[in-house]
């Protein structure tokens, strides 16, 4: 029983080298005199910007006024060094109140000013800022990008202070990407500079770090004492949000030694604090957190209770990582309850949203790469077919020249005698006639040579994919019933993977199927998508499906193996969609004729607004497919009204031939 949800801290540079929280904290009074007191000039214009810096620190809300009244200032005044660092500590704002769109067109703005100026000190202290967003946005390679120019940045003005911020960050960073080793190298840069420094800012955040590595390495001791540091120093300060991280971490720490008593003292304290700032990022994470500790110890009603507000919070505000932590959360309870439906609604979001997250497409790519390489292989060997069959084509026009000749030196001939006119004719047209046949054999030829590379890769599908996937199968249950002590989680993964090749299999078959088939006439058709229908109910009991033909379609109509394989993958497609995503009590696959052959998939289901909704890969694909068979797709849907796919096909195109 481990949580590894320690919270890493970035810095909030609010330019540093202008603020000092204890400094502030002493003379906050005395400056807000001097501001009343001051003239519009540049030295009021960097009062404003210290006092919202401080405000950003121990009282949010009062933050924002103060940078937005010395960013005016500063325009009023053209001083661009005035208005960059108001609009810097105005993006701290945002960014602690967790409004990152409204922090990342701030921050843009400041680092206009900064190009426009070639101040490099500005540079280190927004691209750091905007690397912060990217990495709570889970865009952690752009964030690199940005924390590497930071960096660079802070060595070119050999500032001690953002160099140490910088490595600290660029650790935060290699950490949220698994890169442990690295992680380690520039935590422990920056916590050497910082205890060179005395800098409490950096020191708070430096602890904080490395009890999250003792974290990750089980040593739960350890990672409080680090913790604690940094609490203490946090306090002293009067750094809210800080605090509440600290005691939060701790929470977890004392979780992972299932000490639950102290671990709901931190988190219950924890709470409070960032519910009285209002830190949405922090409170979801603390929700969530929260909501795991008491899962483990079974008090699911409460558990709920706390991930549900999480859970709301994430939503609402894009924060991504505590949204995939709850839904893991989630399903584990439903799990222990045994209502696995739940489990396995929760086990799709939290896998939809860590996709999301981590950007894991390395299998579709692969599959992509493999499909146009395969594709690209059957091309190559169809246009040798081709250029073989033009070949003997040339050849055959070559002999009818040469046929066409003779005739003529046979006419010539003819004036010679009559006799010998008409035995050249005859042998003319004898040589013809077995020049046709040959032209008619290696045609025939040919076509059996396509049909028979054909055949013989279905059967290699058949025999070597299929008998893979049949071995995959095998392998995943013998490790599910061979391992009495499989947890759970890993089970449940286990028979998703048989699932999942199993449905593999099924494709493949359908693939084969097309395939060793010239023609697909419309009653093999009929009974491939009966066959679907069959095995839909099965799979939704609570679904009524219906599949019906009109009288007028003509059911002795056949069709391409390119065209069935189409129709059918459009419908299987729309189906299974219905079933997913629709939460339909009725499902029918309807064929029509009417100026051409029509088929449609309808449900009564949720439906959508398809002006909300981004089209996915299963709809793109229909649409493609739809073209293929030179037809029309016409795609309905409405709220609570249900969904319609409508596939047109014009008469010319709608069958190859009839029986």
């Amino acid at each position: 029983m481990i949580l590894k949800k320690s919270i890493f801290i970035l810095f909030f540079i609010a330019v540093s080298f202008q603020f000092n929280a204890q400094e502030t904290v002493k003379n906050i009074d005395s400056l807000l005199t001097v501001l009343n007191a001051s003239k519009k000039d540049t030295s009021k214009v960097h009062l404003y910007q210290k006092i919202a810096g401080h405000y950003n620190v121990t009282q949010l809300d009062s933050a924002k006024a103060f940078a937005v009244q010395g960013n005016l200032l500063a325009k009023e005044l053209n001083y661009s060094q005035g208005q960059w660092i108001n609009l810097n500590t105005l993006g701290n704002y945002y960014e602690r109140k967790t409004m990152f769109p409204e922090a990342m067109e701030t921050y843009n703005k400041a680092l206009a000013i900064i190009k426009e100026t070639n101040s490099t000190k500005g540079f280190a202290v927004v691209l750091n800022n905007i690397a912060t967003i990217h990495i709570k946005k889970a865009e952690y390679d752009i964030a690199l990008e940005y924390m590497f120019d930071a960096l660079k940045a802070e060595e070119e003005l050999g500032n001690r202070n953002g160099i140490a911020q910088a490595y600290n960050n660029i650790g935060v960073v290699y950490y949220y990407t698994q890169d442990f080793d690295k992680t380690t190298e520039y935590l422990t840069r920056a916590l050497e500079i910082q205890e060179e420094l005395g800098n409490f800012d950096g020191l708070i955040n430096g602890y904080n770090n490395v009890g999250a590595i003792f974290d990750y390495q089980k040593k739960y001791d350890e990672a409080i004492v680090s913790y604690e540091k940094g609490l203490t120093i946090s306090r002293n300060i009067k750094d809210k949000k800080m605090e509440a991280t600290q005691l939060s971490n701790i929470a977890l720490a004392y979780t992972n030694k299932e000490d639950f008593l102290n671990a709901e003292k931190f988190f219950t304290e924890s709470i409070s604090i960032k519910e009285s700032i209002n830190d949405l990022s922090g409170l979801a994470r603390s929700y969530g957190s929260f909501g795991e500790s008491l899962s483990i110890q079974k008090q699911y009603t409460k558990a709920k209770f706390y991930l549900f507000k999480g859970l709301e919070i994430s939503k609402s505000n894009g924060l991504k990582q505590p949204e995939k932590e709850i839904y893991s959360t989630l399903s584990k309870i439903a799990q222990e309850q045994n209502d696995y439906k739940t489990a396995n609604t929760y086990l799709q979001k939290y896998i939809v949203v860590k996709d999301s997250i981590l950007n894991i497409d390395n299998a579709k790519i692969i599959a992509e790469v493999e499909t146009k390489y395969e594709t690209e292989k059957k091309e190559k060997e169809i246009l040798e077919q081709r250029a073989l069959l033009a070949e003997k084509e040339l050849q055959v026009k070559q002999k009818n020249y040469i046929i066409f000749g003779s005739l003529g030196l046979a006419l010539i001939l003819g004036l010679i005698g009559y006799l010998f006119f008409n035995q050249q004719k005859l042998k003319n047209r004898q040589l013809q006639k077995e020049n046709e046949l040959k032209t008619a054999l290696a045609r025939i030829e040919t076509q059996n040579k396509l049909q028979e590379q054909r055949l013989r890769i279905s059967r290699d599908l058949h025999d070597n994919i299929g008998a893979q996937l049949t071995f995959i199968i095998s392998s995943v249950d013998n490790l599910k019933y061979g391992f009495t002590d499989i947890s759970d989680k890993l089970s449940n993964k286990l028979s998703g993977i048989s699932a999942f090749t199993t449905q593999t299999i099924y494709e493949l078959r359908d693939t084969i199927w097309a395939m060793n088939k010239n023609n697909i006439s419309f009653e093999d058709l009929q009974s491939r998508i009966t066959n679907f229908i069959e095995k839909a109910k099965i799979t939704s009991d609570k679904t009524k499906f219906n599949f019906l033909i009109s009288s007028e379609v003509d059911q002795d109509q056949v069709f391409t193996s390119v065209q069935g394989m189409n129709m059918y993958r459009i419908i299987q497609e729309g189906v299974n969609n219905s079933i997913k995503y629709a939460n339909a009590s009725k499902v029918e696959v309807v064929f029509t004729k009417d100026n051409g052959l029509h088929f449609e998939i309808k449900d009564n289901g949720i439906g959508f607004n398809e002006k909300e909704i981004e089209l996915g890969n299963g709809l793109n694909n229909m649409k493609k497919r739809a073209r293929d068979l030179n037809g029309t797709i016409k795609l309905t849907s409405e709220k609570d009204q249900g969904t319609s796919i409508k596939i047109s096909m014009l008469e010319n195109n709608e069958s190859t031939k009839n029986k």
